[in-house]
């Protein structure tokens, strides 16, 4: 019996911090999350830029904080994909044991049936986004939905994100890491290395200095091996960005995408924050 191909729409969050050209060249349609600053709501849509979000994130009066869409969000763009031709829609978001976003969407998807697939990530950021174009990638090639959700499955499996937390106070405000509230007092002062892994974030080490801590990422990166895929984040430090991307670039297939992180993100990790995203080739990760 054969195996009838199903033309699929790819959707996503705004967290998946995909740029803009990319996600046109894809054909992926983006939910965005929203951003609440000094009592102003914004859509993460670029609306409020980045360089004038974190210019003002040391003054606000009131911590930035993000909510989830509503869930009419989620269900005009799944109605808006079935009504331009798609057959099933994939809709792959970030953690939920980060944000709810993935809850609000699969409420939306209860309408839609079986037409939409919702896939929890288990990250955030570029460990999103590229699932999110491994997926998309199977859609364009005209594969069926249970071969993009592998796709998306085996980057998955193969993704490794860390960053550098320049500033533990916007960390701990998120209240999305519960070991930091009672640790904070015991880590002023110095930079924090973190690894997101089961959907959660975890310490990695603290380090003193920030030369050290960004020292520190790289050498983690390298001790990755050859990558697939690789991705430098930032938080409004473009230049050590640019710079981590140089310094690791012969470790990747592709040259590394860089990415200052959306302020939905920026809001929780501060500004001056680093993060590297490494897709580890198949056969690595299986020795793993």
């Amino acid at each position: 019996m054969s195996v009838t191909t199903t033309t699929a729409a790819v959707v996503t969050d705004s967290t998946a911090d995909l740029p803009a050209p990319i996600v046109a060249a894809s054909g992926i349609r983006v939910v965005p999350v929203i951003l609440v600053a000094e009592g102003s709501s914004y859509v993460d849509d670029g609306t409020l830029s980045r360089a004038a979000f974190y210019d003002r994130l040391t003054t606000m009066r009131h911590p930035a904080t993000t909510a989830s869409p509503p869930g009419e969000a989620f269900s005009t763009i799944y109605r808006g994909a079935l009504e331009a031709g798609a057959s099933r829609v994939v809709s792959i978001h970030v953690s939920g044991r980060l944000s709810g976003v993935v809850d609000i969407a699969r409420h939306a998807a209860e309408a839609f049936h079986e037409r939409v697939q919702l896939v929890d990530s288990g990250q955030v950021s570029l460990g999103l986004g590229f699932q999110v174009l491994a997926a998309a990638r199977a859609a364009r090639q005209g594969q069926t939905v249970s071969q993009i959700l592998a796709a998306a499955a085996s980057v998955r499996r193969r993704v490794r994100t860390i960053a550098m937390i320049d500033d533990l106070e916007y960390l701990r405000r998120s209240g999305r890491v519960d070991w930091l509230r009672s640790r904070l007092s015991t880590l002023l002062h110095i930079r924090l290395l973190v690894e997101l892994t089961d959907g959660m974030v975890r310490r990695l080490a603290q380090v003193r200095t920030r030369a050290r801590a960004i020292e520190a990422l790289a050498e983690r990166a390298q001790g990755w091996g050859r990558l697939e895929r690789l991705g430098v984040l930032h938080s409004s430090a473009l230049e050590e960005a640019d710079a981590l991307a140089s310094r690791l670039a012969a470790l990747s297939d592709d040259k590394p995408l860089v990415v200052d992180v959306t302020t939905v993100i920026g809001a929780h990790v501060g500004a001056r924050s680093l993060g590297l995203v490494g897709v580890l080739p198949d056969s690595v990760a299986a020795e793993g």
